[in-house]
């Protein structure tokens, strides 16, 4: 780790002028939309009107473009330093902003779902400058049975900030308080880090992976009662926020906004219970390959294929991926080029940095990725993934208005593990050896397991977190950890041991404070997986089909979406593939 962000190569460190060339310019946008609420709000009481309407979109367009781009700029530095106090208050500024937009808009919330489908075809009629809204409109209408009163819709948006703090205090714990201390190895003293410890996971020295471990989950488990009354107000928030505007039950609720029957996600559960088997199979494999009588949580992410130790530097990775890419063609590999060369990527951890990866960005911008880099092959795979991030959102915005343009959630994981799966068919291809074939058949099968039956875990474990919510039962740090545990029994199959440690994996996970949005990282790959081999093995037009597909950004319903890319996930058969491709893995795995 880099001491801090000076010591780091320009190149290596995001520009992200093509968000703002200052704080300056930040500065004037945000006092600008801050003196033109009033001229928002003007429109309160109009939207049924069709020629205002019109009047109201561009503007509304216009504001929410700039607004989105004053929040990303200030979350992108925060995220550089979560320490830095300057940066620190642009967030929480433009945050209580957006709390102040929200709560005096809710108007334009209620006006448009009010109108049923015979007014929308109306306006369109009257006045045909509002055909390219039809999409938009009919999806505010199909909200109306959950949108309260005008009252309770202002109240809610003024607590927004409010019942969204439970995941800045944990964030604040995780980025910021956190100490795990230092692991004493050999005469040695390792100071520990989020990025420090998944790198140890992978060390071939036993002994050292199961210090870290412990070190890892000490102050998890020392905090646990604060951690879990904080996790325990996001699902009661999450709750109270469905049967306050009539959804069934809270998974409804997340299901809604994507088009999805809660088939999608049970279907999804029930096919990764039928086969758990191949983790099992998985599991005997590691046992007999790492030579350890039990098999622990420690050694799940040993690379099975002791004598590959390769460093990738981050130029490495650059080239692998744009390689493994090629099948998408020139323009694909254009826009790889150019994203590279724009400088809006940040590579490696500092002191303070928010941990994990992710690419982001705004309309007004292309997209920006963050890494915590430490070239391990994990690392490249990253940098494929947040690339597919990235590219998605470019081609969404080249080809849709801002109204379309953001990707659905549930399609968002798609193109990223799409390039993830290329990746490791090219690494497979270029082994010099048996041996090194072996290492990277191991990683894609690491792949299926900890994104389509890991992430399904931990979203049955969400399921069943609120639903006991739901049915009355108090969550505390114990109850939570039950419910844990449990998963881990149901998910980790036979010949695994569960050590106490992991039964508080739950209170480490970032993105429970988003609800219901890990199993999508399991209906992704799947899609994925279909996609990649199409590409693969039919070319042009399936090159064609995946390239409007990244495109479509949020024009249609994200199944429909899917079935014109030749992808059906309502039903069980994306996930049972998904399923008999580790098999298929395997038995090669072994065949070697």
């Amino acid at each position: 780790m880099y001491e801090n962000r000076n010591q780091i190569a320009g190149k290596y460190k995001w520009n992200l002028s093509a968000l703002y060339a200052s704080d300056g310019t930040w500065e004037e946008d945000f006092q600008k939309t801050e003196k033109e609420l009033p001229r928002l709000i003007g429109f309160k009481g109009a939207l049924a009107d069709p020629r205002k309407l019109e009047q109201f979109m561009g503007f509304y367009i216009d504001y929410s473009v700039v607004r989105e781009n004053l929040h990303v700029y200030a979350n992108a530095r925060f995220f550089e330093d979560t320490r830095n106090a300057v940066y620190e208050e642009m967030k929480g500024r433009i945050e209580l902003l957006a709390s102040k937009i929200s709560a005096a808009t809710v108007f334009i919330k209620k006006e448009l779902s009010s109108l049923s489908p015979d007014d929308i075809e109306r306006m369109l009629r009257e006045n045909p400058q509002l055909a390219g809204y039809r999409f938009f409109l009919k999806n505010y209408a199909r909200y109306n049975p959950h949108i309260l009163s005008e009252e309770t819709e202002t109240v809610l948006a003024e607590l927004d900030i409010a019942l969204g703090k439970p995941e800045d205090i944990f964030s604040a714990f995780n980025n910021n308080n956190i100490s795990f201390g230092e692991v004493e190895h050999k005469g040695e003293k390792i100071v520990l880090s989020h990025a420090k410890y998944a790198q140890l996971l992978e060390s071939p020295d036993r002994e050292l992976r199961q210090k870290a471990f412990d070190c890892y989950y000490r102050p998890y488990r020392q905090n646990i009662d604060v951690i879990a009354n904080t996790y325990a107000a996001s699902v009661l928030s999450n709750i109270k926020l469905a049967k306050a505007r009539n959804y069934p039950s809270m998974t409804e609720m997340a299901l809604f906004p994507d088009y999805l029957p809660p088939a999608v996600l049970s279907n999804l559960i029930e096919v990764a219970k039928e086969n758990i088997d191949v983790i099992s199979e998985f599991n005997a494999l590691k046992r007999k390959e790492l030579e350890v009588e039990e098999l622990h949580f420690y050694d799940n992410y040993v690379p099975l294929v002791k004598e590959i130790d390769k460093n990738y530097s981050y130029e490495d990775a650059i080239g692998l991926v744009r390689t493994a890419l090629k099948p998408l063609g020139s323009e694909y590999l254009k826009k790889y080029d150019a994203t590279i060369n724009a400088r809006v990527i940040d590579v490696f951890e500092t002191p303070g940095k928010r941990s994990g990866a992710f690419s982001w960005g705004s309309y007004m911008s292309r997209g920006i990725i963050f890494m915590n880099y430490t070239e391990k092959f994990s690392d490249v795979a990253t940098f494929a993934h947040e690339f597919g991030h990235c590219l998605h959102r470019d081609y969404s915005i080249e080809n849709q208005p801002y109204i379309y343009y953001q990707n659905p959630i549930f399609l968002a994981e798609i193109a990223s593990t799409f390039n993830e799966a290329l990746l490791f068919d090219h690494m497979s291809k270029i082994a010099e050896s048996a041996e090194e074939k072996k290492f990277f058949l191991y990683h894609n099968m690491k792949r299926i397991e900890a994104t389509f039956f890991r992430q399904t875990m931990f979203a049955n474990f969400e399921k069943d977190i609120h639903e006991a919510a739901e049915a009355g039962k108090a969550l505390t740090a114990k109850s939570i950890t039950d419910i844990y545990r449990k998963n881990l029994e149901a998910y980790l199959g036979e010949g695994m041991t569960i050590d106490e440690q992991l039964h508080y994996e739950w209170a480490r996970i970032p993105h429970f404070y988003h609800a219901f949005y890990v199993y999508k990282y399991a209906t992704s790959l799947s899609a994925a997986i279909a996609l990649s081999e199409r590409v693969v093995s039919e070319g042009k037009d399936a090159i064609d089909d995946y390239i409007k597909f990244l495109g479509a950004g949020s024009h249609k319903e994200p199944l429909e979406i899917l079935k014109d890319a030749g992808i059906d996930l309502a039903g069980k058969k994306a996930y049972e593939a998904t399923a008999d491709k580790l098999r298929k893995l395997l038995k090669e795995y072994k065949s070697l």
